[in-house]
């Protein structure tokens, strides 16, 4: 502790940061499920020589013109424009919430919308349109992540020493036509590799990919 006129205060108890966060790891992996995220490369990322364009479609005078890749579904870079599409595949749990199917009319005529909300590990930087991917085979698209950080006082949280969770990402089931499908595993194989179980959390070494940080060195706040 230390005085400031007359009183005091409390100093940051280390062991208690590590245990919430611990504690909260330990109920993802006991009633979430395994989830495989696909984190896409930004521009900035590009920004920050982390990645190039991509070769197949960035070089045609539709992407040089408007700075996007000419096609959504190009095998190489998923419509990111940028070299090999992602910067990670990792599995990690999550918890979804329930969702039924249901239907809106739109201008362009009758679309089946499904949103649910998840959560997740917090060593990790999720974006919008980053997908992640069920063994029900669905694959959905993320939106902006509301993440959860403890505070312990006379200093800025930070995500990667006192995150808890990406608590509450809205993500929304992607039709059957979406680039999503295209990127690997197929949805027979990746059916398999997360129903991985066992008395402790299984390892997916064999099918994860890292290509940079899970946290961009410029987002480490």
């Amino acid at each position: 502790m230390s005085t400031v006129r007359g009183q005091y205060v409390r100093s940051q108890q280390n062991w208690a940061v590590e245990q919430e966060r611990l504690r909260h790891s330990q109920a993802l992996w006991s009633l979430g499920e395994n989830v495989l995220f696909c984190l896409l490369w930004t521009a900035r990322d590009h920004d920050q020589g982390l990645i190039g364009l991509c070769p197949v479609c960035a070089d045609d005078r539709i992407a040089k013109a408007y700075g996007q890749p000419s096609r959504n579904k190009c095998p190489d870079c998923f419509g990111t424009r940028f070299e090999g599409g992602y910067r990670a595949l990792i599995v990690r749990p999550a918890i979804f919430t329930d969702a039924d199917d249901s239907q809106s009319f739109t201008a362009r005529g009758t679309v089946s919308p499904q949103e649910v909300h998840l959560e997740t590990t917090s060593d990790f930087r999720a974006h919008s349109g980053d997908f992640a991917m069920r063994a029900t085979g669905e694959r959905l698209q993320l939106r902006a992540p509301q993440r959860t950080t403890l505070r312990t006082g006379f200093g800025t949280p930070h995500q990667s020493e006192d995150g808890t969770a990406y608590n509450l990402v809205r993500a929304a089931v992607e039709d059957s036509t979406s680039v999503a499908y295209d990127i690997p595993p197929d949805t027979a194989p990746l059916v398999t590799i997360l129903s991985r179980s066992g008395a402790t959390p299984p390892s997916f070494s064999d099918v994860e990919v890292i290509r940079a940080p899970l946290i961009p060195l410029y987002e480490r706040d």
